[in-house]
This record gives structure tokens, sequence and C-alpha cells, in this order.
């Protein structure tokens, strides 16, 4: 394990001196982010997320990394928030919208949690996991 530790320390060093050279690449800040959450280093990774996010608004993956991860920090309400604005350019992409079910389910919107699983159950009605998830958050 500590060899991995030190490759992924490597990693991130290079890295961080890459942004030094080009500060401006979102590619190189979303892959610090992940290297930072591989070290379990969750501060210093959602910096790096937002980061990126935020030199590249219309890249939907490093969004829904940066959705995730404010999520799994406890700032849940941002996070649908950031994955609401990416369902506004990708109104039918099944990850975003199951995440949205997730997101707003544990943060006791059920409700809200519904309607996205109904647009999703809408899209694939014949995933019996939807079904069993539309019917879970019925009243």
């Amino acid at each position: 394990m500590l060899g991995a530790q030190q490759r992924e320390t490597e990693a991130a060093n290079l890295l961080s001196a890459g942004i030094v050279e080009v500060p401006e690449s979102a590619d190189l800040y979303h892959a610090l982010g992940l290297s930072r959450i591989r070290q379990q280093q969750t501060k210093n990774a959602l910096d790096a997320l937002t980061r990126a996010a935020k030199l590249a608004p219309g890249n939907r993956r490093y969004q829904y990394v940066y959705a995730v991860a404010l999520q799994s920090t406890g700032k849940v309400n941002e996070a649908i928030e950031v994955l609401q604005s990416i369902l506004k350019n990708n109104p039918g992409d099944p990850e975003i919208l199951s995440a949205l079910v997730a997101f707003n389910r544990d943060a006791g919107k059920k409700s809200v949690a519904l309607e996205y699983a109904r647009k999703l159950q809408s899209m694939l009605p014949n995933n019996p996991e939807i079904k069993k998830l539309v019917e879970s958050l019925q009243p």
C-alpha cells in the first residue's frame, strides 16, 4: 500500500507542477482533485474539483464529479443545484436523474426525488429497479 500512496503523492505533485505551468487547465485540476480523493484529502480535492468545474462549465463529467464531491462533504443543496444545472443541458441523462433522485431522497425531499424517479422511469419503462424505486418513494 505504501507504494501506491507514494505514487499517488508523486502524481499529485506532478499535476500541481502542471497547474503552475498551465493555470487555466480544467483537465489538470480535475485530475488533481481525483488524486486528492484517492489520498483522502477531501478539502484539497473539493478545491481542485471546484476549480475544474468553474474552468469548464460545459464539461458534464467535471460538473457531475464536482456535485458528488459536494454531496460527500455534506453540501447536499449545492450538489443538487449543480446537478439541476447539468440536467438543463442534458435533460435525458439517466446518470444525472439517478443522482438527483438519490440526493433529494437522502435530503428528505421525497416528493422531489419521486418527480425525478418518474422522469427516469418514463425514459426506461421496462427497468424493474426503477419501478421499485418509484414505488418506494410514493406516499
